[in-house]
This record gives structure tokens, sequence and C-alpha cells, in this order.
């Protein structure tokens, strides 16, 4: 079915959503056409199309834990997040979750993915930043099968997109230029991009290097537009869990002598 039909949506104008308000606060709700055009779709299968990494699929806001001494950080971007899922679409700016490895950036991006897909019948994808630009890369093999176009046309299309662990590829002129080529277009569409990196503003250590000097000045400053920085400063929530459970397990391993 054509996604703009040519007929208006007399509710919408074909936007998709439209406004309620309640207690001074504006939302936006799937329209009933966009509830007609998804209607053949599942929930699952949208979920299928958005690629969620199987480790990452159970990832939701209820699982989402704020914990330790940075739990008022945790819960702010958890709330953030939330809020971004309730007002989508009514601004196309997205999120630039960053902080340190572990600290649950990537969990709450697909939070928002799910809660986006199944409440409001988004179309969604999730980008491993590093997969791509390794899969860019093959294409200049004329064997790979695959042409650039081909990998980028979901991405610069989809309504909404998670960008994770932007940074980790080693800084290079076709990186810079590859991202910029991704975050313009979706600039300029006004399609909401949420990103994830481990990679600061201002690194505390003077040696670590910075988003910027990851990325290019060209992209960082571009996404300085398009997203709302949300920092997220909190422990490796990994390597805590790793360290639990060695000591529930070095716990329940009977010591010479003793009756397990």
């Amino acid at each position: 079915m054509d996604e703009h039909p040519a007929t208006p949506c007399p509710a919408c104008g074909n936007t998709g959503f439209v406004l309620s308000e309640a207690n001074g606060i504006v939302r936006a709700r799937p329209c009933g056409c966009r509830s007609e055009r998804s209607a053949l779709e599942s929930s699952a299968s949208r979920l299928e199309t958005a690629r969620i990494p199987d480790r990452y699929l159970d990832c939701d806001f209820t699982n989402f834990d704020a914990y330790g001494q940075h739990a008022f950080a945790l819960a702010n971007a958890k709330s953030v997040a939330q809020r971004f899922v309730e007002e989508y679409p009514l601004s196309d700016r997205g999120l630039l979750l960053m902080g340190p490895p572990g600290a649950g950036k990537t969990h709450l991006a697909v939070a928002t993915l799910r809660r986006l897909i199944g409440e409001k019948s988004v179309q969604c994808l999730f980008c491993d930043v590093q997969d791509l630009l390794r899969q860019l890369q093959a294409t200049f093999d004329r064997q790979s099968g695959m042409s650039e176009l081909q990998l980028l046309q979901p991405v610069l299309s989809s309504e909404v997109i998670v960008l994770d662990d932007l940074g980790g590829r080693q800084f290079s002129p076709w990186v810079e230029e590859t991202l910029a080529h991704i975050v313009t277009i979706r600039y300029n569409d006004r399609k909401a991009t949420l990103v994830t990196t481990n990679y600061l503003d201002d690194p505390p250590d003077k040696k670590s290097p910075s988003l910027k000097e990851r990325i290019g000045p060209r992209v960082r400053s571009r996404l300085h537009e398009m997203c709302h920085l949300v920092m997220i400063r909190a422990d490796d929530y990994r390597s805590n869990v790793k360290r639990a459970d060695y000591h529930h397990m070095s716990d329940r391993i009977a010591r010479p002598g003793e009756t397990p």
C-alpha cells in the first residue's frame, strides 16, 4: 500500500499521528489510517525488520536498572528516553546517549525502539555502526554482490534508527565522509536518530580521544543540531554483574572439609 495515499487523511493529513492534549501536555498517538496501513504487519514482524540483535531483544524500560551511586543519573536518562517515546513525533530531534561502556546506553536505545514499534507502529532500525562500516567497505570488492546504495537505503529511509557504538571505528577521512552522509541525509529528511557512544566531548583523561576526534568535527556539529544530549554517568553494569555472579558462585563452592 502506498505510504502516502493521494487523498489526504482528514484526521492527520497523512502524517500518521494525531495530537491530543491533557492537563496542558500535548501527546501524539497513531492515527487510524496508520493503523490500517500496518494492520497486515505484526509487531513481531516489525521487530524482526528492526534487526535488533538477539542479546538486546528483551531490553525494555521495565527492566532497566537505576543502580548504585549513579541511580539518579540513570533514572534521569530513562525518563528522557520514555518522554521521547511519549512525545514522538512532535519533534524530529533524536537522542545522543553518551557515557562509559556498560552504562546501559544500548539498553535504553533498544527499549525506545521497542516502545515506538509496539505503541506507535513506527518503522525502526538498529544499526551497529562498526558492522555497517565493515559492510560498506566490503562493497568496494565487485564480487561482494551488494552495493553501497543497497546497504545504506534502510539506514537513510527508516523512520527512526539507532546508530550504536558511534566512534568505535578508528577515524579516517572515509569514516567521516560516510557518517556525515548518513546524519546529514537523515537531518535534512527530518528523521529522528538515536545514537550511543562511549566517547565524551570533554573526556576527564586528556589522553583519551574526544568524540569529535573519533568522528570528525562535521559529524559532531551535526549531532548537536539533530539530537538531545543525554549524559549517562555510571559504573560498568556488565562488570558489576560478572563480579556479583563470581562472588555468588564462590559462596556456593564448598571449601575443603566443608559440606556443600
